[in-house]
């Protein structure tokens, strides 16, 4: 067995129970996830509400035959990409063309010979998972381009107009007015630069590349670490951080993923809550875990987009100062907590504010 093929979804679409029972004993030898279906329309059903990576399809069935089904399967922009092989008792070269001609890439001639079907199996669920890897590479490759190409183009361009307004005009400027044009371009700057690492860690999650380095942390310390981050940002909207965790409160963790956590919760409270709000971030040992909460008193939310942030990932709207956002953060945020074996947690109430919260093990 390889890792491409372990769990791979394989539908058998077959009207006679003997010849699915005949398959399913030979592929159960791969360990795959078999799923079956006696007719057309019972297949069309199961294709609907499963992401199968294979379909292994009758040609002759009553009411619907396989060419029909396979017509149905490529012709549906959600399923068209699942390879079909179909299963036939007959050798003519009609049939096989006419396979083919509706989008099989592959025919199995009945009896079965076991050797033949795991080998072609095995084949094309490869392939499907190599096809599956490229397609999640090239949105990967889309998504930050867009990213690249929006999100980053437009601060960095603030930051270039900033600092040529100085350049050109520092005699034109007094000490106030100039202080005020170098606060907009640092905070310009972190936003940026915090915006490139949301996209770097996002970027490594999606190849497997980041590394989950768990040691001593000093939460607190990584917490005012993350709060004099932010502080200009919270500055610019009258925002007060106050800080309720534990003072020199120790887990063991990732230095980096808490820090990427905290400081995305606090810049997504800060997006959101108007000027003159409050953001409160807490941290305490309850037991065998430690709970973090991140509390402002925002624009809060519905609970469809509770919903959505809790189930969705790239979820993101314009802040109350019209901030853009990338739907990184969130990612992150549930991305790193999974991977500290921990869980989180949304709440949030209309014109009143939001919590959002994690638990990690305190010891793993």
């Amino acid at each position: 067995m390889n890792a491409s093929s372990f769990n791979a979804k394989i539908l058998i679409v077959d009207d006679i129970p003997k010849n699915i029972q005949v398959a399913a004993n030979i592929l159960k030898q791969e360990n795959y996830n078999i799923t079956f279906a006696k007719s057309g329309v019972q297949a069309l059903e199961k294709i609907e509400k499963i992401d199968f990576d294979l379909i292994l399809l009758d040609v002759m069935m009553p009411e619907m035959d396989g060419f029909e089904v396979c017509r149905r399967v490529k012709a549906n922009e959600a399923t068209k990409g699942i390879p079909v092989i179909f299963l036939t008792a007959k050798t003519e070269s009609e049939s096989i063309v006419k396979g083919f001609e509706v989008g099989g890439i592959d025919y199995i001639t009945k009896p079965f010979n076991g050797i033949e079907l795991l080998a072609r199996v095995r084949n094309h669920i490869s392939l499907r998972t190599t096809q599956k890897e490229l397609e999640k590479a090239n949105a990967t490759k889309d998504r930050m381009f867009s990213i690249i190409g929006h999100d980053l183009r437009g601060p960095i361009g603030n930051i270039k107009s900033i600092f040529s307004l100085l350049t050109d005009n520092q005699k034109s400027f007094d000490p106030k007015q100039f202080q005020t044009f170098l606060s907009l371009g640092r905070e310009s700057a972190e936003s940026t630069f915090a915006l490139l690492e949301n996209l770097l860690n996002w970027a490594r999650t999606q190849r497997n590349q980041i590394n989950f380095n768990p040691k001593k942390v000093d939460i607190y310390r990584l917490t005012l670490e993350m709060i004099s981050l932010v502080s200009l940002q919270a500055s610019n909207k009258d925002i007060e951080l106050i800080n309720e965790v534990e003072p020199h409160a120790i887990v063991f963790a990732d230095d980096e993923m808490i820090k990427t956590i905290i400081r995305n919760l606090l810049t997504n409270a800060i997006k959101f809550t108007n000027d003159g709000g409050k953001i409160t971030i807490s941290g305490t040992s309850e037991g065998d875990y430690f709970q973090m909460a991140v509390r402002d008193t925002g624009m809060g939310m519905s609970e469809e987009t509770v919903v959505q942030l809790r189930e969705n990932d790239g979820y993101t709207t314009s802040g109350t100062a019209g901030e853009k956002g990338s739907g990184l953060g969130l990612y992150l945020f549930k991305k790193f907590v999974k991977m500290h074996s921990g869980e989180f947690d949304i709440q949030s109430i209309p014109e009143q504010g939001s919590i959002f919260s994690f638990t990690i093990p305190q010891h793993l």
